[in-house]
């Protein structure tokens, strides 16, 4: 008994010491990523003319006069692989820039000794996202057009986060009414749409698209996809979304697969 209870502990420290040797990895990698991300910066040319509700929005985040040429945010919530499952740990490093780009990385914490990481790139029409378990044995890797196009939405999205993102000229506007507005980006031969949603302050507090992919059992499937602004908050001197939710609509009924809050941002 005294071997059994041995063996167990000494099992137990090699997975605690094999999970903190793929953090750091995962870690590192992120790092060198970054470095990388914020000194090859690019800055498309800026739309001159904004739809009224885009502009006011800009000025309600302080961008005017708050520049930068990139800005982390770091969020922290739940996440659900599927609606009957229990929510998770999620905690994300985003970096953006006032141009199609993203590095994002993500740390999913199932239980004290089993973690995910997945570390995702946008760049210059192509997006590719690899999955880890405890930070360095691959489990998965995602890199087609639909992804990329999938991908690209969800940073048009972003822009809630990223408002340089909206002055860009790779985005056009067609507005709807009063409080909605109808963004499309385009990227070499890619090109994605969002809805926005204002609310009487002038928050932009939904954005709606149709060009995201649902991962399914077999296969991804196009799904109207949306997220939901709760509430705003103060960072690094820009008004910014501060509660979130993220949902795929199923049958006319959003499925919210994650909720989470926006911890920090930083411009740089």
């Amino acid at each position: 008994m005294k071997k059994i209870i041995a063996v167990a502990i000494l099992l137990i420290l090699a997975n605690a010491g094999f999970v903190w040797y793929g953090q750091a990895s995962f870690d590192t990698t992120f790092q060198t990523l970054a470095k990388a991300f914020s000194e090859n910066n690019g800055t498309l040319p800026r739309r001159e003319v904004l739809p009224s509700l885009i502009e006011r929005y800009l000025n309600r985040t302080g961008i005017p006069q708050k520049e930068y040429r990139t800005i982390v945010l770091e969020t922290a919530g739940d996440f659900r692989r599927k609606p009957s499952s229990r929510p998770i740990g999620m905690h994300a490093l985003t970096l953006l820039r006032p141009s199609a780009d993203m590095l994002w990385a993500i740390r999913l914490k199932s239980n004290p000794l089993l973690t995910f990481n997945a570390l995702e790139t946008y760049h210059a029409g192509h997006s590719k996202m690899e999955t880890m378990l405890f930070g360095i044995i691959p489990t998965g890797t995602f890199d087609s057009e639909a992804f990329s196009r999938s991908e690209l939405a969800r940073l048009l999205a972003y822009g809630l986060f990223n408002p340089a993102l909206l002055r860009c000229s790779c985005i056009r506007y067609e507005p709807i009414d009063e409080r909605h507005v109808k963004a499309i980006i385009e990227d070499g031969n890619l090109t994605a749409s969002v809805v926005f949603e204002s609310d009487e302050d002038g928050d932009l507090v939904k954005a709606i698209s149709g060009d995201r992919i649902r991962p399914g059992k077999n296969e991804k499937r196009a799904a109207t996809w949306q997220m939901i602004v709760h509430a705003y908050g103060e960072y690094d001197g820009l008004h910014l979304p501060q509660s979130v939710e993220e949902a795929w609509i199923i049958g006319n009924k959003p499925i919210v697969y994650t909720r989470y809050r926006l911890t920090s941002a930083k411009r740089l």
